[in-house]
């Protein structure tokens, strides 16, 4: 094991040495839209989304470029995500909405066509998404709200990553960036806890998928 944390930490300082670093500032306004499914329909509950809302992401972003129009893409970005979740039943009708706060660790691969117009180039990032959710508040509900409320969402999403936009160089080393994307939730975000009153798993009655959709604006230094 430490044979091989050793190679792993050689092969990222290597890549680092071969490539020319530049750390950037992205802010993101986004929609959170919702895909669910329900699994289980003999368990009397009918499971669906209950919309989708505008959030913001924001945080750093490191490009190992290795070449003028290829470059490994990463970083580290706060999101409040919304869930909303909806419940049906013979009689009962639920709704409720949960904000999810998350950092986000983008594993992609970037790649710039040659410029447009002066100083300008269009760039396509491709890859995955690794995303933890690290606090889960309850906001509202419909009808009431309930005097108490049980976690129910995972700490742990992939997601696929896919964008395009355009960069502006507006010095040496410095550029401002905008586009936009589409973030798509591949795990299943409820976990293995029992929904109340029941003895059934929410993983196994539904579902839930978070995706994104949104703009970037940014600079890069």
């Amino acid at each position: 094991m430490k044979k091989i944390s050793l190679l792993f930490l050689f092969s990222i300082l290597a890549f680092t040495g071969y490539s020319q670093v530049t750390l950037g500032l992205r802010v993101s306004p986004a929609f959170s839209i919702n895909r669910v499914k329900d699994l289980n329909s003999a368990d009397g509950y009918e499971f669906s989304n209950n919309g989708s809302g505008v959030r913001f992401a924001f945080g750093p972003t490191i490009d190992f470029k290795f070449g003028d129009n290829y470059a490994f893409s990463t970083g580290a970005w706060y999101l409040s995500s919304r869930a909303g979740l909806s419940a049906t039943a013979p009689g009962v009708s639920y709704k409720e909405v949960v904000s999810l706060q998350s950092m986000q660790i983008p594993i992609t691969f970037k790649a710039y066509t040659n410029e447009i117009a002066t100083n300008m180039k269009l760039y396509f990032q491709l890859g995955g998404l690794a995303t933890f959710n690290f606090y889960e508040k309850f906001k509202e509900s419909s009808p009431s709200t309930p005097s108490s409320y049980d976690n129910k969402y995972s700490v742990f999403d992939i997601s696929l990553y896919m964008g395009a936009g355009v960069s502006y160089k507006i010095g040496e080393s410095n550029a401002l960036f905008g586009g936009f994307y589409y973030n798509r939730g591949l795990v299943n975000l409820l976990d293995g806890s029992s929904i109340p009153g029941t003895s059934n798993k929410w993983k196994d009655a539904a579902k839930y998928n978070n995706d994104l959709v949104g703009l970037e604006v940014g600079v890069t230094f």
